[in-house]
């Protein structure tokens, strides 16, 4: 009833039986649970009727340290005006500000009006909730709290909140954190001798990086296995996991949200495209035409494309050297202790036709995009590749597209086309007619981009910078109408 939000019926129980708000589900009391959902009619309820805001769950935590992470302030007055402790902490010593760290700053400032708490406080582990809001990565948090608390503190294992932000790759905090605190705080160890450079080198990133990178490689082989095992159904399969599999990768952000880096999972994409191909080509239709000329042809033109593909990968896009930067900001500790902020300015791009990108981090010359599926900026020193690359790509599917089809048509008997042999035919050979759906699709995409891109370069300047122009040209004759 609580998590539908059916107030009568909740009604209906308490009043047939008052001893129900004591009960406790999964360690939890109703009012726990009409906190937690931020349901300020039935927290009044469940007060006005006799319920106990300060009974604990099996965490050591009350429907008044629920309130406070939710960071509802009516349902907040509410309890203290019906008795809630503040003093009360859970079985890791945390207090009522840190579960309000994850409120909000309105929640926490609340809480500190009260007189009861120091925002020096700290858990059981010596936690502050600069820590926490360190580790939950909520920026906004960490400025309210840097202007009431030492951003030196450290927890029980010597790490301030920067190590805690560093491991977590919590870039716009680290920067918030270094803006206050100044570079020294960079070269601080820990009880374990790291650094926050250290910590932010290290640990999970690098696991979560190359999981999401190899994801739709991996995830891609195991429905093709499923569908084999399941024989005339694969093709079924396909059609059902396919689509859920390509929602879950274009639905991701461009950076990871944990640690903030550039999502390789577009990337991943393209190189689960290129190897499923591959393997489809090779290993599935060509044994049919192993001799014919076809072959050869294809091993050329493959080759080359992996070479192009490789040369795109780690060819310098055209980042701007530093003897053309500013010289008042030669590296990121000029930035940190002249109080720039790393979001809204960069010391580099001031030549024309020149571009922060904020997913590398570097200043572009003649930059053109960043392309996901590459991870990498497009721009002057390989800007002519990438081009090359493309039409190298769309050659490529096109033979896919074109070997597939003749392959199908092999596989039909010459007196049967009906409808159902062509379902059963794709039933059989799933693999070749996903890979050639899957093919023509990248086809029609591709043909778009390149149109962009020969557009862009028959004017002489980049797609960004024709859509900067194009803004231009649209703002200044919408300024000259309304005069």
């Amino acid at each position: 009833c609580i998590q539908r939000g059916n107030i009568e019926q909740c009604i209906h129980f308490v009043q047939n039986d008052r001893s129900i708000l004591k009960q406790k589900w999964g360690g939890f009391t109703p009012l726990h649970y009409a906190a937690l959902h931020g349901n300020r009619a039935l927290v009044d309820l469940f007060l006005s009727t006799g319920a106990d805001p300060n009974l604990t769950c099996d965490a050591g935590q009350t429907a008044f340290h629920f309130a406070c992470r939710q960071g509802n302030i009516y349902i907040i007055h509410q309890m203290m005006q019906y008795g809630a402790d503040l003093r009360l902490i859970d079985l890791q010593g945390k207090t009522s500000l840190h579960h309000a760290v994850t409120g909000g700053s309105v929640a926490v400032h609340y809480l500190w009006e009260t007189g009861m708490f120091r925002f020096s406080d700290t858990d059981m582990y010596q936690v502050t909730p600069l820590h926490l809001s360190a580790s939950t990565g909520n920026t906004e948090m960490v400025r309210y709290l840097l202007r009431r608390c030492a951003v030196e503190a450290v927890d029980q294992q010597g790490a301030t909140a920067l190590h805690v932000a560093a491991e977590r790759g919590g870039v716009e905090v680290s920067w918030t954190l270094l803006q206050r605190a100044g570079c020294r705080m960079l070269h601080q160890k820990n009880h374990s001798g790291l650094t926050p450079l250290d910590l932010s080198k290290q640990g999970k990133t690098f696991v979560l990086y190359y999981w999401t990178l190899f994801f739709p490689t991996l995830s891609g082989a195991a429905i093709l296995l499923i569908a084999a095992m399941l024989g005339g159904y694969g093709g079924l399969t396909c059609g059902l996991l396919f689509p859920w599999l390509a929602r879950s990768i274009f639905t991701q952000y461009h950076r990871m949200t944990t640690y903030q880096l550039p999502n390789p999972i577009y990337l991943g994409t393209l190189l689960a495209g290129l190897f499923h191909s591959l393997l489809c080509f090779y290993g599935k239709m060509m044994p049919v035409w192993p001799t014919s000329a076809l072959a050869q042809v294809s091993l050329v033109h493959f080759s080359i494309l992996l070479g192009l593909f490789c040369k795109v990968l780690t060819q310098d896009p055209g980042e701007l050297d530093r003897a053309d930067a500013d010289p008042r900001f030669s590296c990121i500790a000029d930035l940190v202790e002249n109080n720039q902020s790393p979001h809204r300015f960069c010391p580099y791009c001031e030549p024309d036709y020149t571009k922060h990108c904020k997913l590398c981090e570097v200043c572009i010359k003649d930059y053109d995009h960043h392309c996901l599926f590459l991870n990498r900026c497009v721009g002057r020193g390989n800007h002519r590749l990438f081009l090359y690359f493309i039409l190298s790509m769309v050659t490529a599917h096109l033979l896919f597209v074109a070997t597939a089809t003749s392959y199908l048509y092999s596989k039909m008997s010459a007196s049967s086309y009906s409808l159902s042999s062509w379902f059963a035919l794709f039933g059989e050979e799933f693999w070749v007619v996903v890979m050639m759906i899957m093919n023509a699709l990248t086809v029609l995409w591709e043909v778009w981009l390149l149109t962009e891109q020969f557009e862009a370069v028959a004017t002489g300047t980049t797609t960004y910078f024709r859509q900067c122009e194009s803004s231009a040209r649209q703002r200044s004759l919408g300024q000259r109408w309304v005069l």
